[in-house]
C-alpha cells in the first residue's frame, strides 16, 4: 500500500516547504525585493556622483538592461549625463546580477529630505 506523501515542491500549500522559498515568494509579491534593489542602486549612484547630487535623484524601472534614473531638474540631469560612464561602471560593478547595459536620465524626481 502506497502512502500519500506530500511533495515539498507542491505550490498548493500541502506539505513542508523551505522557509527561504516562502520568504522569497512573499518578498516578490509584496515588492520588498524591488525596494531593496532600488535603494542599493541609489546608494551605488550616490557613491559615484557624491552627496550633492545624491539627494536629487530617484531610481526608476530597469527594463531590458536600461535603468531609468529620475532627476529633480535639468541642471542635475545634465550633470548626471556628464558622469554617465562613471555611474554605469559603478552600477555594473556593484550589481552584476541586474545586467545593466545603459542608463536613461529623465526629469521627475522629488527632492528627498528638504
Amino acid at each position: 500500500m502506497k502512502k500519500n506523501v506530500p511533495n515539498p515542491d507542491d505550490e498548493r500549500g500541502r506539505g513542508a516547504r523551505r522557509i527561504g522559498t516562502i520568504v522569497s515568494q512573499l518578498m516578490s509579491r509584496r515588492g520588498y525585493a524591488s525596494v531593496a534593489s532600488d535603494n542599493a542602486m541609489t546608494a551605488s549612484i550616490a557613491k559615484s556622483v557624491g552627496p550633492a547630487l545624491a539627494g536629487s535623484i530617484m531610481v526608476g524601472k530597469l527594463n531590458r538592461g536600461v535603468l531609468q534614473v529620475y532627476a529633480v531638474d535639468s541642471v542635475v540631469m545634465q550633470e548626471l549625463t556628464f558622469q554617465k560612464r562613471q555611474i554605469l561602471r559603478a552600477l555594473i560593478k556593484d550589481h552584476p546580477q541586474a545586467k545593466i547595459t545603459d542608463i536613461r536620465f529623465k526629469l521627475g524626481a522629488q527632492k528627498s529630505g528638504g
